[in-house]
């Protein structure tokens, strides 16, 4: 039983593949410790050539089975598997196995791609020596995939056969990148041919009017459809009835619209009647029933285009079958020759790529190392004085994102465009840090995919979520800010909209009054106090505010100002701690075809890896905004300094807004008569006791 060790990364506790062992072990782990169960061919950043070899059964889906087979052929031919953690696409010949039959027939391969490529006594074969060797070998006419094209013979007779069966059944491509067929064309062309002739063979039995069949139908078939509706009763006919049967004349008061289809049915079918009975009519039609049935069970039809004579060649003595037959057994006897270059290079490919595939699928250790890459990771998306290097290949964005936004994951949706090229795609990129105050649909950015090509990235959707606890604590002040500024807006508005309509009405009023009336001392005076009482309920909150808090230590006044902070801002950063760690890159891969067995969560360290926020480079300078201006802010603070200043003399001298609440022992509120009042007088001492 092999002892299986583990590592853990953000919570998410998965298996090590770090030995030959560990490989040679993988049947044994239990499928429910697999981060993943199937993975698609497509939208990963992976060796296409290795992806297709691991996909045994061609259905664009690589399973576990898949993967177990993969290490399995590799154990039945090398001694040890440590050697594939090296991820080189070349294998020492002494690491094949010399005790199996699989190893030694691949040996014998190695030693002769290697005579071939004029490297007898190397020690190591390289992926470049098979893949010099595949490709002419791939170029021959005859290559071993059972496809022949009128380029793999030099007889006039079998290539015209070749292209006949083409033109009739289809192509299929051969590994030269030609067109041409196979057996399974040729079989049915043959078997066409054939059942062309005998249909063709019955055609003189159906044959109701010699020579003139043919024409005579096309006019029975053309006329068949208005006579019938002449012929048919309508449905409120008595069963029993007196009136005569109907006839119908072919070539005289005919419709002018049918007159010639009649009168060429009259001509060819019932020539030399003019006119036809019901009876008549079902004898003309019985009559072509047997050749309307040979017409229906016309075969061959995918050779209906070759002349009675071609049809004959083909089929005559079956000679053209038997050569093209035979043409094709002789590219298929290269097959295992074949076979042998495509063992070499899944031998090397899978040397240089299996482990790293295993490490996107048995676990994700690629992903949880910031210096490694995970094959799904596209490119990197600049965007906001950020990048974003967790980004997804994107085939269907709305089904993508119904499911992607169970990860709890800041998502943006972008559309992809090189416009010199004409190329164009679409991506999803996950943000982990940062602020999501600057991200918007329509936003412009530039991707850089991982071949270094750049892109035009517009923006078409964001899925909204938090992406630190920054962001998170100051959320609630910014929401606060927001309020006071639409209360402000719609109170200043109000206003606003009373003043204008209160000057609207004095207009008004104005010039209909004979003589306009100076405004009155009382009205004048009124208006002046409203204004101080106004300034003064201000003043009184703000000293009301001092008065609290000047008698306190400075210790006590920060812990006052930091507990309403945490009040405010503690229930947000505690909620998005939860949100933050529940994130879960797992529905995003789910959602682009993966079959992620397990939970891919990460924590708020690793997301930095994911997300890189804008830095000054280490030494540099930034010089002034010659263009800066800091006038009012100076001004903003002198009037902070002489207010703070003032407030501090009136309490300082007991004077109104402080004169009740000078620091005194006296009642915590006073009314104005108190104030008012004259300060009883203090008690009497006690006369010191004599002395004795």
């Amino acid at each position: 039983m092999h002892k299986w060790q583990f590592f853990k990364s953000a919570r998410c506790v998965q298996a090590k593949v770090e030995t030959g062992e560990d490989l040679l072990a993988l049947k044994e782990l239990d499928k429910k410790l697999w981060t993943v169960l199937s993975a698609p061919t497509t939208g990963v950043r992976f060796d296409a050539a290795t992806l297709k070899l691991l996909d045994a059964d061609g259905d664009g889906r690589v399973r576990v089975p898949e993967v177990l087979a993969a290490v399995d052929w590799m154990a039945a031919r090398f001694k040890k598997l440590d050697f594939l953690f090296a991820g080189k696409d070349e294998i020492p010949l002494e690491e094949v196995r010399d005790d199996t039959p699989e190893g030694q027939a691949l040996l014998k391969s190695f030693k002769k791609l290697l005579e071939r490529a004029g490297k007898p006594d190397a020690a190591t074969l390289l992926l470049a020596d098979v893949t010099e060797a595949v490709a002419p070998f791939n170029a021959q006419a005859f290559n071993g995939d059972g496809v022949v094209t009128v380029k793999s013979t030099a007889d006039a007779a079998v290539a015209d056969a070749v292209a006949a069966i083409a033109a009739a059944e289809g192509t299929v491509p051969d590994r030269n990148g030609e067109d041409g067929i196979d057996q399974a064309k040729a079989d049915a062309f043959f078997a066409d041919v054939a059942a062309r002739l005998a249909w063709k063979a019955d055609a003189q039995a159906a044959a109701v009017m010699g020579d003139k069949t043919a024409d005579a139908y096309a006019a029975f078939k053309a006329a068949e459809a208005k006579i019938d509706e002449f012929f048919t009763p309508p449905e409120d006919l008595p069963l029993v009835s007196d009136a005569p049967d109907p006839v119908l004349p072919l070539t005289a008061g005919v419709h002018p619209l049918w007159r010639a289809k009649f009168r060429a049915f009259a001509e060819a079918v019932v020539a030399p009647a003019t006119e036809i009975t019901r009876d008549g009519w079902e004898a003309v039609k019985a009559k072509f029933a047997p050749y309307e049935a040979w017409l229906a069970a016309e075969a061959g039809q995918s050779v209906a285009g070759l002349s009675d004579d071609a049809l004959a060649a083909f089929a005559k003595d079956g000679k053209a079958q038997a050569a093209v037959n035979e043409l094709i057994a002789k590219d298929l006897a290269l097959a295992d020759e074949y076979e042998r270059l495509v063992d070499c290079e899944r031998a090397v490919r899978y040397a240089a790529n299996l482990v790293r595939w295993l490490h996107n699928y048995v676990n994700q250790a690629n992903l949880y190392d910031p210096k490694r890459d995970g094959v799904f990771r596209t490119g990197d998306l600049y965007i906001d004085g950020r990048v974003c290097r967790l980004c997804f290949e994107v085939a269907d964005e709305g089904a993508h994102s119904a499911l992607a936004a169970r990860s709890k994951c800041c998502l943006l949706y972008a559309k992809l465009t090189r416009p010199a090229a004409g190329e164009a795609r679409e991506v999803c990129a996950v943000v982990t840090a940062g602020s999501t105050a600057g991200l918007y649909a329509g936003r412009n950015g530039l991707f850089i995919d991982c071949d270094g090509k750049d892109w035009e990235a517009v923006v078409s959707k964001v899925v909204e979520a938090q992406v630190s606890l920054k962001e998170a604590f100051w959320a609630p002040w910014a929401k606060i800010a927001n309020t006071i500024s639409e209360q402000c807006k719609k109170f200043l508005s109000s206003k606003q909209d009373a003043a204008v309509a209160q000057v609207g009405d004095k207009a008004t009023a104005a010039a209909a009054a004979p003589k306009a009336e100076a405004p009155s001392g009382a009205a004048l005076a009124s208006s002046v106090a409203a204004l101080g009482v106004g300034v003064g309920m201000a003043g009184a909150a703000i000293g009301g505010l001092i008065g609290l808090v000047a008698g306190l230590p400075l210790w006590k006044v920060l812990a006052g100002v930091a507990a309403v902070i945490l009040i405010v801002s503690l229930p947000s950063v505690i909620l998005a701690w939860f949100k933050l760690r529940a994130r879960d890159l797992g529905a995003i891969l789910n959602a682009g075809g993966w079959a992620v067995n397990r939970p891919l969560t990460f924590s708020m360290g690793l997301a930095r890896t994911f997300t890189y926020p804008a830095k000054m480079p280490l030494g540099s300078a930034v010089a002034r905004d010659p263009y800066a201006s800091y006038g009012w802010l100076k001004l903003l603070i002198l009037l902070l300094v002489l207010a703070g200043a003032a407030l501090g003399v009136c309490w300082k001298l007991g004077v109104c807004p402080f004169s009740c609440c000078k620091k005194q022992a006296a009642p915590a509120a006073c009314s104005e008569q108190a104030c008012e009042a004259p300060a009883p007088a203090a008690a009497a001492a006690p006369a010191p006791e004599a002395k004795k």
